[in-house]
C-alpha cells in the first residue's frame, strides 16, 4: 500500500443507445440419401438465402458463406439400413447488417426456413470508438467528484491522482476489501431454432466503463 495518505475511488459511467448494426451467424444443412443430391440441395438453398439477403439491402461484401463441411454421426456410419445411410452437408453463413430497418422481416424469413439453424446474433454501434472516449471522460469526472466528496467529508485536501487504471487495482482492492464482482452473462436456448423474440432488436444497448483512481491527500 502507498506510504502516503490517499483516497481510493471507483468512477463509473454508462451510455445507453439504440443499436445501429448487427452481425448474425447461422448454419444451412442439407440432409439427403445421396451425396450428389445433398450437394445440389445445399447449393440450391444457399442461392435462395443469398438472393433474399441481397434483395433486402445486404451487400455481397457483407455476406460470408463458408466452405461446405460434411458431418456424419457414428450411428450413421455403422448403419446397415440404406435409409439411415444419409449424407449431411453444412454451410455456415456470417452476415453484417448495416441497415436495421429490414431486420424483423429478414429474421422472420430466416427463422421460417426449415434448413437453417444454430443462430447467433450480436448487436452493436458503428461509433463505438467515440462511445469509448465519452465513457472514459465521464468515468474520470465521476471518480473526481466522488474523491472530492470523500475528501470534504474527512476534512482533507486532494493533491491529485497518483494511480489510474481501468482494471481493478488488485492489491489495493484486496487490502481494502473492494474487490468488485464481475457480471457474466450467458445466452442459452432450447434447441437450434430461436424465436423472433430471441432475435428481435434490443430496446437499447448499454455501454459501461469504470476507472480506479488513487488520489493523494494532505
Amino acid at each position: 500500500m502507498p506510504a502516503y495518505p490517499f483516497i481510493h475511488v471507483n468512477g463509473s459511467a454508462t451510455i445507453t443507445l439504440p443499436a445501429d448494426v448487427a452481425e448474425m451467424d447461422f448454419e444451412l444443412t442439407a440432409f439427403e440419401a445421396g451425396a450428389d443430391e445433398t450437394l445440389t440441395q445445399l447449393n440450391t438453398q444457399s442461392n435462395e438465402v443469398l438472393e433474399f439477403l441481397l434483395s433486402h439491402h445486404i451487400a455481397s461484401i457483407d455476406i460470408e458463406a463458408h466452405d461446405t463441411r460434411k458431418l456424419v454421426s457414428a450411428n450413421e456410419m455403422q448403419a446397415n439400413e440404406l435409409r439411415l445411410q444419409r449424407h449431411r452437408l453444412i454451410r455456415t453463413f456470417h452476415i453484417y447488417v448495416k441497415n436495421l430497418e429490414q431486420w424483423n422481416v429478414m429474421t422472420q424469413y430466416l427463422l421460417s426456413r426449415p434448413y437453417l439453424g444454430n443462430f447467433s446474433v450480436r448487436f452493436g454501434r458503428t461509433d463505438y470508438a467515440q462511445i469509448e472516449h465519452q465513457l472514459t471522460a465521464k468515468a474520470a469526472d465521476n471518480a473526481r467528484d466522488r474523491a472530492k466528496e470523500l475528501a470534504a467529508g474527512f476534512s482533507v485536501k486532494l493533491v491529485g491522482p497518483t494511480a489510474v487504471s481501468e482494471q481493478a487495482l488488485s492489491r489495493i482492492d484486496s487490502e481494502l476489501g473492494l474487490d468488485g464482482a464481475r457480471l457474466v452473462q450467458t445466452n442459452s436456448s432450447a434447441g437450434d431454432k430461436p424465436t423472433m423474440t430471441d432475435l428481435s432488436l434490443p430496446g437499447a444497448l448499454m455501454y459501461k466503463k469504470s476507472v480506479n483512481v488513487i488520489f493523494r491527500t494532505r
